[in-house]
């Protein structure tokens, strides 16, 4: 039974206050827990069939390469905990992403709270991001973030030391919310009125819909396929 059904039913049972148990939370056990939640990640893994932790566990050990190790064990609905032997290997995969497990978006965040699995949200994933075709006079780290902020929570700007972001495109790290459609271009408007488009393009892209602009699932499996 996955995590979330064992909750809702466990909720449904009407319990008088007598038979209700209680565990009160004291400083010692805080901090006990604020270690724990410290070396670890929560990750889920947004694939259309079933996850193994196993087959999980020896993709990511391929690309994570972390010198520590990790472990890794299954919270159900394809909700997974990493647990990270030292704070800099947890730092380095979190900052490193997207990472993708059989072409699918592995969506990670450091717990929130004690946390409590039915209240974590897997809406946010960062992204480098390409925006394209800016004019070189915008090329520059603020005007650069201005544009990424159309898109989402702007994590870092890719600029020289003197703030400068001048190449074939600006390149932003963009905290997306990933349940609404992806932005394909968006628009910079000049003095008076003239709009130059800006196509923005993903890195490392994983498997999404085409019908919907969503990621999380293959276009034959959306409401809007008419195939």
């Amino acid at each position: 039974m996955e995590t979330e059904e064992l909750i809702r039913k466990c909720k449904a049972i009407n319990l008088g206050e007598g038979e209700k148990s209680r565990v009160v939370i004291g400083d010692v056990m805080k901090g006990k827990g604020r270690k724990l939640v410290s070396g670890c990640l929560l990750g889920k893994v947004l694939h259309p069939r079933g996850v193994s932790r196993e087959g999980l566990k020896s993709a990511l050990q391929q690309v994570w390469k972390t010198a520590e190790g990790f472990k890794v064990e299954s919270l159900g609905g394809k909700m997974f905990m990493f647990k990270f032997a030292s704070e800099a290997g947890k730092k380095r995969v979190l900052s490193g992403g997207p990472w993708h497990f059989e072409r699918a978006l592995i969506v990670l965040k450091e717990p929130s709270g004690i946390g409590e699995i039915a209240k974590q949200s897997f809406t946010q994933s960062a992204f480098w991001v390409q925006l394209h075709n800016v004019p070189v006079g915008c090329m520059e780290q603020e005007t650069v973030k201005i544009l990424g902020e159309t898109i989402g929570k702007v994590e870092e700007v890719d600029a020289d030391e003197e703030g400068e972001c001048i190449g074939r495109y600006a390149r932003v790290r963009i905290s997306i919310d990933i349940t609404q459609p992806l932005k394909k271009i968006i628009y910079l408007e000049h003095t008076g009125g003239e709009e130059i488009p800006i196509p923005v393009v993903y890195e490392r892209l994983p498997e999404f819909c085409f019908c919907c602009g969503r990621i999380g699932h293959p276009y034959k499996e959306c409401d809007k396929y008419e195939g």
